[in-house]
């Protein structure tokens, strides 16, 4: 049974075996049809509501779209192209959806028009030509259709068979943004946000994305809900960048499905909730979204949401470093480093580092560099290795700063130039990089600036930097600058070797058996001593700045309370 709304202005037409009460898309009267009394556009209509129908209704809706052609719509004749060309429940022919097209461009069909220009910007079915596409495309515009307006819009900015022009670009846009075309008013959001032949005005790209938001465009959705979390064109907020992440994520949007997971695991806008993080992350992993795979992939290696699970981690950061996310490439080498979810492979590490630096990813370039510095995985080449912290540097990246200071400072692939290293240490830790706050402490320290030197290690201790722990302890020790204080010495000790470091559970060794800042504990101090030697001989602190030093005193302090 055939039937239609009884409303001929919302078109709606399907087929099933009893009549539903209602329009699903008014809500009015369904009335049965006639199909001798059927139009060629009533068959389209018919076919158009199948078009998103299981596999099993496609050979029935090609049907529809032919007996429309048949009976002589431009509509019918234009989908039955549209349906030949993207082999849509009937095999793919090229050549005959570009001659359809050519006969419902002849009956008078505008989507015609733009689908015949469409084939000739590609060579679809017949040769490309560019210029004609143009022609077509303004053919299809001056018309008044919008979607013909987009294409000749694309056709403008890009310089695709005319002379490239971003003004004319921005007019087309607007004239389909004024007939309320959803890609149109989300376009002309897009202009004014970059500047893109329009001045730049995030006041009336916020307008545009929320005209084409509330006539149901997700990603106007999702460009709406990032000027609501950055405060671009609106004050920040949180909860409406939420909402309008939430609405375009239900849209099908994978970029707001991603945004939205964000906001479950940071809390932002909603209370945290990190099921519906997982969730949403994987709505946008399966949709292809590569931001999505990769902080699934994060939530699987650090077991937040869900069971931890390295063969999940390493593969959702496969998944999305092979399609180009430059954060993943660098975790994925981070993976084969260190053996993660995979066999240890210094030689892949080093492919994904690299392919990640070339995609511009800041800490692919700094991981690569020290691949480079190290030898690890590649021959040892420090001209590459400052190459590379110098290009992540440049953009601000704090480690890479550090890095490129470590450099200057000790005359790796550079000649030793200290001013040079304490001003990058200086922009890194303006950053908040730690490490450069210790080792612009221990070079200010060796110059006898030994207040600044202090400020530096407090500054860097409250970082976390484990060696800063180290160097605030001789400080307590020994009374420098500050006052003595053995059990502040081995408090500082103690935090340090929490964090890691070996230079601090030598001190603390130390401690032990001297009684600094506690009981003295000979014996027990002297094994604590043997082992901790034992564990520094092997440790890959070694190159750190007073580490040999540590390592004599250790050995003294033993020689001196063996007897």
């Amino acid at each position: 049974m055939i039937y239609h709304c009884e409303d001929h202005t919302c078109n709606y037409w399907d087929e099933g075996e009893k009549l539903p009460e209602r329009c699903p898309q008014c809500g009015r009267k369904l009335l049965r049809a006639n199909e001798a009394d059927m139009t060629g556009d009533d068959w389209t209509a018919l076919g158009n509501t199948l078009w998103d129908a299981e596999a099993s209704d496609k050979k029935r809706m090609v049907d529809c779209f032919r007996k429309a052609a048949y009976l002589g719509s431009a509509w019918g004749v234009c989908n039955l192209g549209i349906c030949m060309e993207q082999g849509n429940g009937v095999e793919a022919d090229p050549v005959q959806a570009f001659w359809l097209y050519q006969q419902a461009v002849e009956m008078g069909s505008l989507n015609a028009v733009c689908c015949l220009g469409v084939c000739y910007q590609y060579g679809i079915g017949t040769a490309p030509d560019a210029k004609q596409a143009a022609e077509l495309y303004c053919k299809a515009a001056e018309y008044g259709s919008p979607r013909g307006q987009m294409l000749l819009a694309r056709a403008f900015h890009d310089g695709i068979g005319v002379e490239a022009d971003a003004a004319e670009a921005v007019y087309w846009v607007r004239a389909a943004a004024y007939q309320r075309y959803g890609e149109g008013m989300h376009r002309l959001g897009v202009c004014y946000e970059y500047g893109d032949g329009v001045e730049q005005n995030w006041e009336r790209a916020v307008h545009w994305f929320r005209e084409a938001a509330e006539s149901g465009v997700g990603v106007a959705m999702t460009d709406l809900g990032y000027c609501y979390e950055k405060g671009c064109g609106v004050e920040q907020s949180w909860e409406q960048a939420f909402s309008w992440y939430r609405r375009g994520a239900e849209c099908g949007d994978p970029v707001s499905m991603c945004n939205l997971g964000y906001c479950y695991e940071k809390g932002c806008g909603v209370e945290q909730n990190w099921q519906e993080a997982i969730k949403w992350y994987e709505q946008g992993a399966q949709c292809g979204d590569l931001q999505s795979m990769h902080n699934l992939a994060c939530c699987y290696e650090g077991g937040e949401g869900v069971e931890q699970n390295e063969d999940r981690a390493f593969y959702w950061y496969r998944r999305s470093a092979e399609g180009g996310n430059g954060s993943a490439m660098c975790n994925l080498g981070r993976c084969y480093k260190r053996g993660y979810g995979v066999e240890q492979n210094w030689q892949e590490a080093v492919k994904w580092y690299e392919q990640g630096a070339q995609c511009g990813n800041l800490q692919s370039m700094h991981n690569l560099a020290c691949c480079y510095e190290h030898g690890e995985g590649v021959e040892q080449d420090m001209k590459k290795a400052i190459c590379w912290y110098e290009r992540a540097a440049e953009q601000n990246h704090p480690a890479a700063m550090n890095s490129l200071g470590e450099c200057y400072a000790m005359g790796r692939g550079v000649p030793r130039d200290l001013e040079t290293a304490m001003e990058w240490y200086r922009r890194a830790a303006e950053l908040g990089e730690a490490m450069a706050d210790y080792n612009m402490g221990w070079h200010l320290e060796q110059a006898g600036k030994l207040s600044e030197a202090y400020t530096h290690y407090r500054k860097a201790a409250d970082g976390n930097d484990d060696s800063a722990w180290w160097a605030l302890g001789r400080f307590y020790e020994n009374g420098v600058v500050v006052a003595q204080d053995g059990k502040e010495a081995r408090r500082c000790y103690e935090t340090g070797e929490k964090l890691g470091s070996v230079k601090c559970k030598m001190r603390l060794a130390r401690c032990k058996l001297l009684g600094i800042g506690g009981r003295r504990a000979k014996k027990a101090g002297l094994d604590l001593c043997r082992q901790a030697l034992e564990l520094a001989k092997e440790s890959s602190e070694k190159e750190d700045y007073g580490y040999e030093a540590e390592m004599n005193l250790l050995r003294r302090t033993i020689a001196e309370n063996e007897s």
